[in-house]
């Protein structure tokens, strides 16, 4: 049974009641009843029904009327028009404003129920239709982001696997961000497990990188928030939200309008965030930005992890290096230095002069011995490698502060 409500308007309350208990209802249409043409007109309006039986020939407002109306309202509501009499320019009149069928009083139970059904037969389809084209346009949608998040990983992966020095990843990753998102600048924020804070590996605007030394603690600004919450945000205006710290736009000259932040894993843990800041253009960020910077995210947290590991390596490597060069020094050194002591002590054992003056003259003998001793010593124990300006763009391994220790 039918569930498809028809609105009936017609003025002649026996034909209301041929259309209602003979053509209708019988066959389960549910039925709406109006005695003129405003009051049916203001019924389509309100109820939106599936069909309209519209007499031409109505008081208040004629059919053509009430059709006009629908139509500049653009309320497509499919209609079947009825008159005993019509004139051929009227009934034209009624199809170029929608009508579907015309049906000539007087008709009969079958001929309405033919008209009907084929008229409701015809919408289902363009309905059928309108969802089908609807659905395979939002799959295209899906599909086309779908290859652009495919090209932008692409993109991130490339990225990773070209070179493996910091700075440069972290240029590239970031370049490849702003250039997928269309945004004015990103950061790389990286949590420092020492002091629980997040430090700007890299700002980047355009192709300026920018350094800033300013940590943000955790929980501190919107950065900070996504961070400690573990959770991505979408800030459309950062003046709205009280999670906007000002200072970072001081600290990195930025003018900050709207916001995307995601939070970086390894392993399960944060260990830092990837924040973009104003769209260049068009709309503002979307729900689909966020998910795209957040598949992202991931292979931006692979190419950080590579990228230390790297450096963890090459510090171990050289640290490795050091001791093996350390150990041939010592070698040949040392030799040298325990024939200078012995030498030193052979001399302060034969001198015929004062024993004092001689002690004063070896001394410093000793102490350089045991200075040379200390600094082998030192390089053969470093676990880290820093290093500073020599003369120029020399640089030298910096032991001070082991040394100290060791003297």
């Amino acid at each position: 049974m039918s569930q498809e409500i028809v609105l009936v308007v017609e003025d002649n309350q026996d034909m209301q009641a041929f259309l209602q208990d003979g053509v209708l209802e019988p066959v389960g249409y549910r039925t709406l009843m109006a005695a003129d043409g405003q009051e049916g007109l203001e019924c389509a309006l309100s109820d939106e029904p599936d069909l309209i039986l519209l007499d031409l020939n109505l008081p208040r407002l004629s059919g053509l009327n009430v059709l006009a109306e629908l139509y500049k309202q653009e309320r497509r509501i499919p209609a079947i028009v009825i008159s005993a009499y019509g004139s051929e320019e009227a009934i034209l009149a009624a199809f170029r404003l929608g009508a579907k069928d015309f049906l000539q009083k007087p008709f009969s139970i079958k001929q309405a129920r033919a008209a009907i059904e084929n008229a409701l037969t015809e919408e289902r389809l363009r309905q059928e239709k309108e969802s089908l084209t609807q659905a395979l346009t939002l799959a295209n949608q899906r599909l086309q982001r779908q290859v652009h998040n495919w090209i932008a990983l692409n993109d991130i992966a490339q990225a990773i696997t070209s070179t493996l020095e910091e700075p440069e990843v972290f240029r590239r990753v970031m370049a490849n961000v702003n250039r997928i998102l269309q945004v004015e600048a990103g950061s790389l924020l990286l949590l420092n497990q020492e002091t629980d804070e997040l430090e700007f590996a890299i700002t980047l605007q355009g192709d300026a990188a920018r350094f800033s030394s300013f940590p943000i603690k955790l929980g501190q600004g919107i950065a900070g928030w996504v961070a400690q919450h573990d959770e991505p945000l979408l800030v459309p205006d950062v003046r709205q939200d009280p999670r906007f710290y000002a200072q970072v736009d001081q600290a990195t000259g930025f003018q900050c309008y709207s916001i995307l932040c995601v939070p970086l894993k390894a392993k399960g843990q944060v260990i830092g965030v990837i924040e973009v800041i104003n769209k260049r253009a068009g709309p503002e960020f979307t729900q689909d930005d966020l998910e795209l910077l957040t598949a992202l995210a991931s292979w931006v947290a692979v190419a950080v992890e590579n990228a230390r590991l790297n450096r963890f390596t090459q510090e171990v490597a050289a640290a490795r290096t050091l001791k093996q060069a350390v150990t041939t020094l010592a070698h040949h050194i040392n030799n040298h230095l325990v024939i200078f002591s012995f030498e030193l002590d052979s001399l302060e054992a034969e001198s015929q002069v004062n024993q004092e003056v001689m002690r004063a003259f070896i001394a410093p003998g000793r102490r350089c011995i045991r200075k040379v001793s200390s600094v082998i010593k030192t390089l053969g124990q470093l676990e880290k490698i820093h290093t500073v300006p020599y003369v120029g763009a020399v640089e030298m391994i910096d032991i001070e502060e082991a040394l100290k220790e060791q003297v």
